[in-house]
């Protein structure tokens, strides 16, 4: 996962700072969501990897129902991952950019993984939490796995805080296996 993180950034910051340049951080947005979802669809991940369609046809295909969200720097970085085979990175990409437009206004992104859905005043109270030891806005999302059992893992970029009850099980028994 570090290494798709790794080989996105490039791409995320050019793609940030040239928005940024032409004022048009949120528009960016607009065609890179869509895409990012795209390249993750089954079939159009296989056929980015066939040499017979490859990346430049189906962001030709693409770019049209993209409508004019795309201009022309947008196509011409679009064209750029396709020609150095790294559409796939799109997801990364984004994530990236969305966490560089959050540092912008001081704010971090952090997703909340619980085994249950949290309620509104856990939601409000870890919010609180948060802002406090970021000592600015907190811009939190939240997904269910109940493989958890319990607790909350929190990611923030590249940090990870695992307080999940499958983990902590798991170091037990890490634990117990050395001493065995």
């Amino acid at each position: 996962m570090s290494n798709v993180i790794s080989s996105a950034r490039p791409y995320a910051k050019a793609l940030y700072a040239k928005a940024k340049k032409d004022n048009r951080i949120a528009a960016v947005l607009l065609w890179l969501e869509p895409m990012a979802l795209v390249v993750v669809d089954k079939t159009v991940a296989g056929l980015l990897s066939d040499p017979r369609v490859g990346a430049e046809k189906i962001i030709d295909a693409c770019i049209p129902a993209l409508g004019d969200k795309v201009v022309a720097s947008d196509k011409n970085f679009l064209h750029l991952l396709a020609e150095n085979k790294r559409m796939a990175l799109l997801p990364a990409i984004l994530a990236l950019y969305q966490q560089l437009q959050l540092a912008q206004l001081n704010k971090v992104a952090v997703e909340v993984i619980s085994s249950k859905p949290l309620t509104e005043a856990q939601s409000l109270a870890l919010q609180k939490t948060l802002e406090q030891k970021h000592r600015g806005p907190v811009d939190l999302s939240y997904r269910v796995d109940s493989s958890l059992l319990g607790g909350l893992v929190l990611r923030c970029g590249d940090m990870v805080i695992d307080g999940s009850i499958k983990s902590q099980l798991h170091q037990l028994s890490q634990s117990i296996n050395e001493y065995a």
